[in-house]
């Protein structure tokens, strides 16, 4: 148990399910949409408790099996996409409880192993469904891409890339449809109109 029951302004951590309550309807609502789409927007107002509602609702619930249909085998990578989405996607993927160990393991210890999985998610030589599946042979073993605060994006977009920013949402949406891979992305309700920026 926590020794602190409420966090204050910052969002609930995945080890803190023992004292997030109320959200149980939101999570199982989340649950369900995940298992039918593959893809779902959190969104809501600043400070609402969408990251605390999908890190310690959503993501405790799908190692617990709560999504049947999916087993309780999950890699998680967590981001925010910044001004570098493609290097922060290739970051988070990198760490242990994504595929870290198994991607790194192909490489020799002076390689930069980060710097080819940005390349190759960049240029789009490898989809993400190819390097998952090249990665982790064992089955039925799922991967979630967590994007926090999606709206970052827009902000990139404005600013410095179009171009790349609506190859990182190509990225996320094409993954999205690969049986064992599940987006979920976070965002202010406030930008809910600047997602028209990358439809096609």
């Amino acid at each position: 148990m926590s020794d602190f029951p409420y966090p204050g302004l910052r969002p609930f951590q995945r080890d803190e399910t023992d004292i997030f309550f109320g959200r149980e309807d939101h999570t199982d609502e989340l649950i369900e949409k995940l298992g039918h789409t593959h893809f779902i927007a959190v969104v809501g107002p600043s400070g609402c408790g969408k990251s605390s509602l999908v890190r310690t609702g959503l993501l405790a619930g799908l190692e617990r099996g709560f999504l049947a249909s999916a087993g309780v085998r999950w890699r998680i990578a967590e981001l925010r996409p910044g001004t570098q989405p493609f290097h922060r996607l290739a970051e988070a993927l990198l760490v242990d409880k994504a595929l870290g160990p198994e991607y790194t393991a192909n490489f020799t210890p002076d390689a930069d192993a980060a710097a080819f999985l940005y390349a190759s998610l960049r240029r789009g030589s490898l989809s993400l469904h190819e390097i998952y599946k090249e990665t982790l042979k064992a089955e039925h073993t799922n991967l979630l891409l967590v994007v926090d605060q999606f709206e970052e994006l827009f902000r990139y977009y404005r600013r410095d890339s179009a171009y790349q920013a609506a190859a990182f949402v190509a990225l996320l949406l094409a993954s999205s449809r690969h049986q064992a891979i599940y987006v979920v992305i976070t965002m202010r309700s406030d930008f809910i109109g600047d997602c028209a920026l990358f439809y096609d």
